[in-house]
C-alpha cells in the first residue's frame, strides 16, 4: 500500500465536519429528537415567516407543516438515491424542527411554498390582546 492510498480516507474527519454533525443532531441545546433543519425566521407587523433549508427533497412527497398549540412543525424525510454510492457526506433520514409561534399568530392564516431548496412558511399575525385577568381565589 502506497502512501498516498493510505490517506485517501483520514481516521477522524475534519473539526468543521464535527461542528456540522453535531449541530444538525439537534443544535447546541440537545433537545431535538431527530436531526434539526436550519432556519431563518423573520417578523414583520403582518406576519411570521420561516425560511427552512431543505435541498433536493420533493416537497409533496417529503415535506410535512403541521400547527398544534402554537407550535409549527416542519418533518421532512430525505430518501437516499437508488444506487450505491462509493462514498457520501449526504445525511438521509427524518428531519425535524419545531417553532413556538409568536403571540396574535391566525393558524388558520398559514400559507407554505417550496422554491429552490427553501421551505417559506408565512403565519399571518393578527393583534394581540393582553387583558389583564384577576384570578379569584377560594378559602378552603
Amino acid at each position: 500500500m502506497t502512501a498516498e492510498t493510505s490517506r485517501k480516507y483520514p481516521i477522524f474527519p475534519p473539526f468543521t465536519e464535527w461542528v456540522d454533525a453535531f449541530a444538525l443532531m439537534g443544535g447546541w441545546d440537545g433537545k431535538s429528537p431527530l436531526p434539526g433543519i436550519r432556519v431563518e425566521e423573520v417578523m414583520d407587523d403582518e406576519a411570521f415567516t420561516v425560511h427552512a433549508e431543505l435541498p433536493g427533497l420533493e416537497p409533496e412527497r417529503d415535506i410535512d407543516v403541521t400547527v398544534e398549540h402554537g407550535v409549527l412543525r416542519i418533518h421532512a424525510e430525505r430518501h437516499p438515491d437508488k444506487r450505491e454510492p462509493q462514498r457520501t457526506e449526504f445525511r438521509y433520514g427524518a428531519l425535524a424542527r419545531d417553532i413556538r409561534l409568536p403571540q396574535g399568530a391566525d393558524d388558520d392564516d398559514i400559507t407554505a411554498f417550496y422554491e429552490d431548496g427553501v421551505l417559506t412558511v408565512r403565519v399571518g399575525l393578527g393583534p394581540v390582546t393582553a387583558k389583564l385577568r384577576h384570578v379569584p381565589i377560594e378559602r378552603r
